[in-house]
């Protein structure tokens, strides 16, 4: 059903970069694929995880990672943290116990919602979607501790800045943010930006979308966020989202197009 080439591995993508899809059974006949992506460091052994996936996904994502870093001196540096959904989050504790030195990247803006148990309930949205809907989305149960976080806003300084940029994209989450992996010109967006079919219960044809409505606190912000994205394209060609049914990202241009459709005037 799934003719995805990294389905349950990690396969580079880009030179340096590399994804892992795994399904995510959200309800009885909707699955969703849910992507993380590892980044290879310019010291050799160092690496980088971009999401952490769903906690039902956590031994599959951990055997994934063991199969690229095969070398008893790799190592995971940081976890960079897209946003603090359920699926995103997963495997954070059992990584920073895995990985003693590692520590998650957040931006400072969902630093609550990782680290001090904050609801996602709790927000007030300017859409009835999010308001009606929050009390049946599910909820992370991650708590990590504030000294294994570094919290990160637009411009800031940090170890891999020169492969690795964090950019705002709030919206989705009041501190949800891609990440631009500038040695192959690609951003991971995380859910600021999907590629899956518009019905998944009836096709895995790729359809590009805005968050999904249910759990996007503030939908003004996200179609900023989107909007800011498509400003990239000096420094982007291909776009990650997390959740993809293409194999290879979705190309600026695309995005750009979708966001702001051809007249047909």
């Amino acid at each position: 059903m799934y003719d995805l080439p990294d389905l349950d591995r990690f396969v580079e993508v880009r030179p340096g970069l590399y994804r892992c899809t795994i399904i995510w059974p959200v309800a009885a006949g909707v699955e969703v694929p849910v992507s993380t992506f590892l980044v290879k460091g310019d010291i050799p052994h160092d690496w980088v995880l971009i999401d952490s996936g769903a906690p039902m996904q956590v031994d599959t994502l951990l055997k994934a990672i063991d199969q690229v870093l095969t070398h008893e001196k790799d190592s995971i540096r940081y976890i960079c943290i897209t946003h603090a959904h359920i699926d995103h989050t997963g495997a954070a504790s059992a990584l920073l116990e895995k990985y003693p030195s590692s520590k998650v990247v957040i931006h400072e803006d969902e630093k609550p919602f990782i680290c001090d148990g904050k609801s996602f309930r709790s927000i007030t949205s300017d859409t009835w979607t999010f308001t009606l809907l929050k009390h049946f989305s599910h909820e992370s149960n991650v708590k990590l501790p504030h000294d294994r976080t570094l919290a990160l806003r637009d411009g800031d300084k940090w170890e891999f800045e020169h492969v690795l940029r964090l950019v705002e994209t709030q919206g989705h989450t009041p501190g949800s943010v891609s990440y631009l992996h500038i040695p192959s010109r690609s951003i991971m967006v995380g859910d600021a930006i999907m590629n899956i079919a518009a019905f998944p219960i009836l096709s895995k044809i790729p359809c590009i979308s805005g968050p999904m409505a249910m759990s996007t606190c503030h939908w003004g912000n996200a179609m900023k966020a989107i909007e800011k994205i498509t400003t990239l394209k000096d420094d982007v060609d291909t776009v990650f989202p997390a959740h993809d049914y293409n194999t290879d990202g979705i190309h600026i241009q695309k995005v750009h197009e979708f966001h702001f459709p051809p007249s047909n005037l």
